[in-house]
């Protein structure tokens, strides 16, 4: 276990600033610094001249117009978050969780696709088992896990070939591929699945970024994907269904998002005619949230979808 600095080095920098340092280092101008940590420009500006004292560097300069960091204040920007994420573990540690009395609110940084699969039917229980407690959605995007939990997030949710294996990690399903098609499609209506005949010929629609990437097993299986004619490609998956519905189109993808589609809708999920290699979800978070009851109860309800 490192040693702790000593206090007298503690003290020379009053911990308080770490508040407005990390404002400075993600804020385009010292004014909106200020307003995020609710600090006046001549507060920010008493605070930004203590700081330089203390790092020796300038952190941040201006030209232009704009605000740029300097080399140290773009290495300081991930670990002054860190070190507020891990100061706020340790001031809201509780060794109890009461679900039904909580306030809190719990950040998930998730795409679009996962969102649906996973926290739908988790969020309308939430309503009746922690009827205080917030929920709060952001996209994952383009965005690192890691990335995520410093911008705020408290979980993410993410492809297992997403995840960053420095964080706390708990597998919360494996996914597979599988086609959907409306329940009285001419042709498949009547079936469990689709043949390779059937695949090849038929007309298919695709969606951006499928919630379960479809990797295939051999390059038969491969082959067999490649071979699409593709009809129509939408914009989004929550799209697929109502243009599925009174068509002749083969979706393929998520195998746990079609049954979830299917279950409420006339659709009907069919297996493959190739093989696939299965894609693990997995919920993320920072390893100072270890033991942080809140997090452990959310996470529990996930499992138990």
């Amino acid at each position: 276990m490192p040693d702790l600095p000593e206090v007298g080095t503690v003290r020379r920098l009053n911990l308080n600033l770490l508040y407005p340092l990390d404002a400075i280092l993600h804020a385009p101008t010292l004014t909106e610094a200020g307003r995020r940590v609710n600090l006046s420009q001549s507060a920010m500006s008493h605070a930004l001249r203590r700081l330089r004292d203390h790092f020796g560097d300038e952190l941040v300069a201006h030209q232009s117009g704009e605000q740029h960091l300097t080399p140290l204040g773009r290495a300081l920007r991930g670990e002054v978050r860190r070190a507020l994420q891990e100061v706020h573990g340790v001031l809201e540690f509780a060794l109890d969780f009461d679900p039904r009395s909580s306030t809190q609110t719990v950040t998930i940084a998730v795409s679009e696709a996962i969102e649906q699969m996973l926290l739908a039917p988790v969020l309308r229980s939430l309503s009746r088992e922690a009827p205080r407690m917030t929920v709060n959605l952001i996209a994952l995007g383009r965005k690192s896990p890691r990335h995520a939990l410093e911008e705020g997030a408290d979980l993410v949710l993410v492809l297992q070939s997403s995840a960053d294996e420095r964080l706390e990690s708990l597998a919360i399903l494996s996914d597979h591929a599988s086609c959907m098609v409306w329940s009285e499609h001419p042709e498949l209506g009547s079936q469990d699945h689709v043949t390779e005949e059937q695949y090849r010929a038929g007309r298919h629609i695709v969606a951006s970024g499928e919630a379960t990437p479809i990797i295939p097993r051999d390059a038969l299986a491969a082959d067999i994907l490649n071979s699409r004619r593709i009809w129509i490609q939408a914009t989004s998956q929550a799209t697929l269904p109502a243009i599925v519905i009174e068509s002749d189109l083969i979706a393929t993808g998520s195998s746990w998002l079609f049954q979830y589609y299917a279950s409420t809708l006339p659709l009907k999920v069919l297996a493959t005619p190739f093989s696939t290699i299965d894609t693990p979800i997995v919920a993320q978070w920072a390893s100072h949230r270890r033991r942080d009851p809140m997090l452990d109860w959310f996470l529990q309800r996930l499992l138990k979808r």
